[in-house]
């Protein structure tokens, strides 16, 4: 992987947050979501999108669905887990969900094999730490380390497992998330 690369995502996984706000807020939510994100909300599904771009739409779309202000404190944690529902309504997690929702464990330690068809430029590597516990490593990506914190615990707890997830910073732009569940 080249260091230097840009992290994106694909379009069609941006394009979820855009259909939330559509179908929470109607139209005049998307219109607001534009306003806010100072941009063009069209995206193709493949297109490759900045995660810098992700990161403020999904958070503005959090602003806009939630009933009430986000604290800041807050704000990447709730975007991530806002993040993992709106994936579930994709069709790469339709898919992943029917071979591997009821092995949470399997799923984690094959996240570098579903990020391949997620990102691009972003690395994930998944350990073993025993029966109940994962640890997944992220390098260069554009999230705050917060967001996948949440992200992961709403996976969590979608696969209802009641359990935690520990993340930090190893180095730089390296991101490591420690899931432990009962």
């Amino acid at each position: 992987m080249d260091r230097d690369q840009k992290p994106t995502i694909k379009g069609i996984f941006v394009n979820s947050h855009i259909s939330a706000v559509r179908k929470i807020k109607g139209e005049e939510g998307v219109r607001e979501l534009a306003r806010r994100f100072g941009g063009s909300l069209v995206f193709k599904n493949s297109d490759d999108v900045p995660i810098r771009d992700e990161v403020k739409i999904i958070e503005f779309a959090l602003d806009i669905l939630a009933s009430s202000p986000v604290s800041p404190d807050i704000r990447a944690f709730e975007a991530g887990r806002l993040h993992f529902k709106n994936f579930c309504t994709t069709p790469l997690a339709k898919i992943i969900f029917s071979m591997f929702r009821t092995d949470f464990k399997l799923m984690m330690l094959q996240t570098k094999n579903i990020a391949g068809h997620v990102f691009q430029g972003v690395e994930f590597d998944a350990n073993d730490l025993g029966v109940n516990a994962v640890a997944i490593t992220m390098k260069n990506n554009d999230y705050p380390l917060d967001h996948f914190r949440g992200l992961f615990t709403e996976w969590l707890e979608f696969s209802g497992k009641k359990g935690s997830v520990i993340a930090k910073e190893t180095e730089p732009n390296i991101y490591q998330y420690t899931m432990r569940w009962e």
